[in-house]
């Protein structure tokens, strides 16, 4: 699916974004679960060189910030 000689292949940043979807997930699973065992361990997930799941994970919290904030500030009226 991924080879470059077939007629219906994948690109590889579809492959990509997928790996970089995955270790996100999973990150954000592991820090919102329920047991306080898992809460507590310090997490290590290794992705390579260039790029860092909790960097990642910290601008998806961030938009959940803004969103909450929204949220409680509620429709404002522009005009």
């Amino acid at each position: 699916m991924y080879c470059r000689k077939a007629k219906l292949r994948l690109p590889l940043k579809s492959i990509l974004e997928e790996y970089k979807c995955g270790n996100a997930r999973l990150l954000s699973m592991l820090e919102d679960s329920e047991d306080p065992v898992v809460k507590t361990v310090q997490l290590t997930i290794k992705t390579g060189r260039k790029w860092k799941v909790v960097e990642a994970v910290l601008v998806v919290d961030e938009a959940k910030e803004c969103l909450k904030i929204k949220d409680v500030i509620g429709q404002t009226q522009t005009d």
